[in-house]
């Protein structure tokens, strides 16, 4: 099974990979503050698994996982630029990722189950700081939508 999922992320296909997933967790990292509150992107996250057909039940408890990571910072154009310049700005930069890891079997090993990343997508971010919280929902919500059609694929 193990090798059958990670072919199918490696090659990109949706078939496979999301087969038989009816419940996860749902677990949101922020890294740097950026105007975004992680409560408020899992409720956003929540709002959209919750329209999905079939249903897909949110278990805390759940060996298999969808990750949001927000990885962006804010830079002043000094920074960016490697020389200060007056009147400049703060610009945030990074990346917003949406990962699925789900629980495989690898036969032959002690634990049996581990969890692996089987699919994955990410956009990035280069925008003013007064921007990069809509940047990030905007961001959020593309990959969402990529998440669902991927779904919907593998049905």
């Amino acid at each position: 099974m193990l090798l059958g999922l990670l072919t199918t992320a490696l090659s990109g296909s949706a078939a496979g990979v999301l087969d038989d997933l009816t419940r996860l967790a749902v677990t949101i990292e922020v890294k740097q503050p950026v105007g975004v509150s992680a409560d408020d992107l899992r409720q956003r996250v929540l709002v959209s698994l919750a329209a999905l057909e079939p249903d897909l039940m949110v278990a805390e408890g759940s060996a298999d996982r969808l990750q949001l990571a927000i990885a962006v910072s804010s830079y002043s154009s000094s920074e960016l630029r490697g020389f200060p310049l007056p009147f400049s700005g703060t610009y945030a930069v990074g990346t917003v990722r949406l990962t699925l890891h789900r629980a495989v079997q690898i036969v032959g090993r002690p634990a049996g189950v581990v969890s692996a990343s089987v699919w994955e997508r990410e956009r990035h971010i280069a925008t003013r700081s007064s921007a990069a919280a809509q940047a990030v929902h905007r961001a959020m919500a593309e990959l969402l939508d990529d998440f669902v059609a991927a779904r919907r694929a593998s049905r």
